[in-house]
């Protein structure tokens, strides 16, 4: 059974599933879902919980042989599973049909995969989850559902919000749920309930530059250039650090000079993804800025770097936003530092 995160709450008061897949690229909606999940089955008497962190190393016989065991303090018990990288390799995938299959008494499972990629999405043991229980999916959110979404808390919160109001604050959470959760929280914190102007949402976000700041680098990456002058522009204007700034910049370029090399020497993609400890939510950025910067883009983008740095520190002649501008376009597009791949 396919559920949205929404439908989820309905399901829930119908009853319990033996088991539960959660994925999706909205972490905070999947961590909603975790937490009605959980709340559900505490109400309906599973009372322990057992968690487990599925990663490379991970024993799934173990795993397997403690989700299929009686408690001895209780008698109805709850296990997740946090799949670390979303995929549970061969081992996983034979323990979770195993699991599908005869799903333990008194015990629920959910699996908590995070993104998935296509080919996790198409496979037999996320089609054996969806078929023993209920598969929660959270998808990235388009412009139009993240703005009613912002609606719809801020009305939770006994907010009227003018259209004005709405839309800046969706424009600055660009997507990010967690941050326009964050706002909104603030919003609730600091004014009364009731209509809500652009003036005060203008005040509840004087430091969003702290979100901003981490969504340049995704943006330069997914080569987004009007998103990405618009970061650079907002930081620029709200006096952000300059180091912070390069650093965001420098740690992504770093990763992607690492993730080239490593698939220079014959790595697999995904493997050298989980060598760098490059995030599922980033990968298809990496992915993607992969396949237009060769060897000499990238050691260009290091020497910006480099070059960046020395001018923020008074070093080289020169302007530090030009710098940090140059070097983020550059990173969206090659041909900015000089075209070569």
């Amino acid at each position: 059974m396919r559920l949205t995160c929404k439908e989820l709450a309905g399901a829930l008061e119908r009853g319990m599933a033996p088991l539960y897949l959660l994925s999706g690229a909205e972490p905070l909606l999947l961590d909603e879902a975790a937490g009605r999940i959980r709340a559900a089955a505490l109400k309906a008497g599973f009372s322990e919980r057992a968690l487990h962190v599925a990663d490379a190393r991970c024993n799934w016989s173990a795993l397997q042989a403690d989700a299929c065991s009686r408690s001895l303090f209780a008698s109805r018990r709850l296990v997740e599973v946090r799949l670390a990288s979303g995929k549970p390799g061969a081992a996983g995938a034979r323990a979770l049909k195993e699991l599908a299959a005869s799903p333990p008494e008194d015990t629920i499972i959910m699996i908590i995969a995070g993104a998935l990629e296509r080919s996790a999405r198409k496979s037999a043991w996320a089609r054996a989850l969806e078929a023993a229980g209920a598969w929660i999916d959270a998808p990235p959110l388009s412009p139009a559902e993240h703005r009613a979404w912002i609606r719809e808390r801020l009305v939770q919160e006994q907010f009227q919000p003018s259209e004005e109001a709405l839309a800046l604050l969706a424009e600055r959470t660009e997507g990010n749920l967690l941050s326009a959760r964050q706002q909104i929280d603030k919003l609730a914190l600091t004014h009364e309930p009731g209509p809500l102007r652009p003036e005060a949402v203008m005040r509840a976000i004087a430091d969003a530059s702290r979100f901003d700041v981490f969504q340049l680098g995704s943006a330069a990456l997914s080569q987004d250039l009007r998103r990405t002058a618009r970061i650079l522009a907002g930081l620029k204007r709200e006096g952000a650090p300059l180091t912070l700034i390069l650093w965001v910049l420098a740690r992504d370029i770093t990763t992607l000079a690492d993730l080239h090399w490593r698939t220079a020497r014959g790595d697999s993609l995904p493997s050298a993804m989980g060598a760098a400890a490059v995030w599922s939510s980033r990968k298809a950025e990496f992915r993607a800025a992969l396949k237009r910067h060769g060897a000499r883009s990238i050691a260009g983008l290091l020497n910006g770097s480099a070059r960046a740095d020395q001018v923020i520190k008074g070093a080289s002649a020169g302007e530090p936003w030009a710098e940090l501008e140059r070097l983020a376009f550059a990173l969206a597009a090659p041909h900015r530092m000089g075209g070569a791949r």
